[in-house]
């Protein structure tokens, strides 16, 4: 059961980062190089989190929470090392 909980979990992080840096952040005049006269060199102020965004941060969150709970007991069969 343990190692599933480690696949499902670095599954769903590494597909929860790829979503959050390809499709998380958007800007209100469309991808950056078209609107560098509207926003000049920072658009930082006027960027908004995606729908895919949100999902992306709970699949982050949900593998982090999988991977933890796969480990929790590992001490146990290390004898405390």
């Amino acid at each position: 059961m343990r190692t599933i909980f480690w696949l499902a979990g670095g599954l769903s992080v590494g597909l929860g980062m790829v979503t959050v840096a390809a499709y998380g952040f958007n800007q209100p005049g469309g991808e950056v190089s078209a609107s560098f006269s509207q926003f000049g060199f920072d658009a930082l102020p006027s960027l908004t989190i995606t729908t895919s965004g949100v999902v992306g941060l709970f699949l982050v969150a949900l593998g982090a929470v999988l991977m933890i709970k796969a480990n929790a007991t590992a001490w146990k069969q290390t004898g405390g090392y």
